[in-house]
């Protein structure tokens, strides 16, 4: 007999609520959403969670001292308020006192600055290893912590001044930290929990506590049984909910393979997905759509392999691409002049208003010729032929490749071959730098140019490429040590542009990525950075 758990959950959760006040309230709320997830999330500690499947549950489980709202701004979290002195380096937070931790097992503690104060400790403490500690390294003596160069967490510089007081002292500027306090590695964690947790902090139902809009029933996964099995249960959490109304009962998890989302989407047994525009044409109906322009699809050169070490050829090669034309050949598709995509934004403004539309050079066969010339001496002529581009699955960017190709093979003589994989294979050759040119997503894990910009800095994360500028990685760091967001954003400009003057990615047209909700929900809000969704406003009707 084929069971299909996904819909006994749902109509069991649906059931237990019909007994007391109908399936859902006049106003939205009372509803179960249901979400595909493709793997089981590797922890569910917000130091050291990793992968996205990871986040997503994170971010209904905790609340930080601020959080992005549903338009991208920053917003009131557990601190209700805060001050910056007027040099940038001192934080004073007044946190709420109505922010109260809760488990499956029926935990009950207040949410306090010390909590705080622990979560950072935690994330600096070497025997963490948090992945993501590096981004918080402006905060006072953290760096020096995390390397074991100060072996004592009290003088990190986060402090409680009371229950409901907290300072955060920085080493040096950061524009963006505010931000980065609406993220995981930021989340709040409770010392007497974690201890009682016996080293499961954040890996089972029983040892996953929240402060947040939900919090974690059950958890369960076993590889070898069908998926519908698998799956992880939230339920509303009734103190979040009497401070920030949440709509929804619950949220169930399903954990499978992502090539049945489409499938379950249409069937109406989950509520929501996030699809990209090859993934949108077997999309067919009427549903609620968000639509994000978060990806920019280019060309990677290997700079390790002999012609794309050459500045001047990469820049000949880049001459040839004619952006308006390819857009009229692929309808549907804006053409990229820059690095960075329209949906990253400071100061509440996308960053392409501060740094222009327009940063890539004009298709010109003369200027590609003048490259070409430069380039020519150097040259190993032996390597003009069976260049290897790689490409996931991706019609638009197969018919852009092959108009390009066109134009290089007609110009230079320079003749590549396509090989198209599978994503697993794609990822494995690009980060072991097995191809000449990779037709790359350059997308940012959060929203600021440097999770873009930082795939061609020397020894920068993602960096597949091999490229590397002195004067990139100074104007990075400073621009990370701003006084404030409109120097930064010109410092990230400045960087950008010499990547894109250096060609060492040749851009070609902005991606969108959709998310659909079905006619049943509103106001479910998804965030194209970091692959979060905000569930607590979804509404049933």
């Amino acid at each position: 007999m084929n069971i299909n758990i996904k819909k006994i959950l749902a109509a069991a959760l649906c059931c237990g609520i019909m007994l007391t006040s109908g399936c859902f309230e006049r106003d939205g709320s009372d509803g179960v959403i249901k979400y595909d997830i493709a793997y089981d999330p590797g922890s569910l500690d917000p130091q050291t969670a990793e992968d996205s499947a990871s986040t997503l549950i994170i971010s209904s489980l905790y609340t930080g001292l601020l959080r992005v709202n549903p338009d991208g701004s920053l917003g009131s979290g557990v601190a209700e308020d805060y001050t910056v002195s007027d040099d940038g380096l001192t934080y004073s937070f007044k946190l709420s006192s109505s922010y109260y931790w809760t488990d499956a097992n029926g935990f009950e503690a207040q949410c306090t600055a010390q909590d705080f104060v622990y979560g950072f400790q935690r994330l600096f403490n070497p025997e963490t290893r948090a992945p993501r500690a590096s981004e918080y390294f402006c905060i006072k003596n953290s760096e020096l912590i995390s390397r074991g160069i100060i072996p004592d967490l009290s003088l990190l510089g986060v402090e409680a001044v009371g229950d409901f007081e907290l300072t955060i002292t920085l080493d040096y500027p950061n524009p963006r930290f505010p931000s980065l306090l609406a993220e995981a590695p930021a989340m709040p964690c409770n010392e007497e929990y974690f201890i009682a947790s016996q080293g499961r902090y954040g890996l089972s139902g029983d040892t996953t506590p929240s402060n947040g809009a939900f919090y974690l029933t059950a958890w369960d996964y076993d590889p070898y049984t069908i998926t519908d099995n698998n799956h992880l249960i939230l339920r509303r959490n009734a103190k979040y909910s009497e401070l920030n109304k949440v709509y929804p009962s619950g949220l169930n998890f399903f954990i499978e393979g992502d090539e049945d989302f489409v499938d379950d989407f249409l069937s109406g047994t989950i509520s929501c997905i996030a699809v990209n525009d090859s993934q949108r044409e077997l999309i067919k109906g009427e549903y609620n759509v968000q639509e994000y322009d978060a990806i920019t699809v280019g060309l990677l050169f290997n700079t390790k392999f002999g012609l794309f070490g050459n500045a001047d050829f990469r820049r000949a090669l880049a001459c040839l691409v004619d952006r308006e034309r390819l857009s009229q050949s692929v309808e549907g598709y804006s053409p990229a002049y820059a690095i960075v995509p329209g949906e990253v934004t400071l100061l509440d403004k996308s960053y392409r208003e501060f740094a222009g539309e327009k940063m890539t050079a004009d298709y010109s066969v003369s200027a590609a010729q003048e490259y070409y010339g430069k380039a020519l001496p150097e040259l190993d002529m032996s390597l003009f032929s069976g260049a290897r581009i790689i490409m996931r699955e991706d019609k638009a960017a197969a018919a852009m490749i092959s108009v390009i190709m066109q134009e290089w093979q007609r110009e230079f003589g320079f003749y590549c071959v396509v090989e198209t994989l599978s994503e697993a294979d794609f990822n494995a050759r690009l980060s072991s730098g097995d191809y000449e040119i990779a037709v790359q997503d350059l997308s940012g894990s959060v929203n600021s140019p440097a999770a873009y910009l930082q795939s061609f800095m020397k020894n920068g994360s993602g960096n597949y490429s091999g490229y590397g500028n002195v004067q990139v990685n100074q104007l990075m760091s400073r621009a990370e040590r701003a006084a404030d967001l409109a120097e930064s954003a010109e410092l990230y400009k400045s960087a950008e542009q010499i990547i894109l003057d250096d060609a060492a990615v040749v851009p070609l047209y902005y991606k969108n990525e959709y998310f659909y909700t079905n006619k049943d929900f509103a106001d479910i809000y998804y965030n194209p950075f970091n692959k979060t969704i905000d569930f607590s406003q979804g509404k049933a009707y």
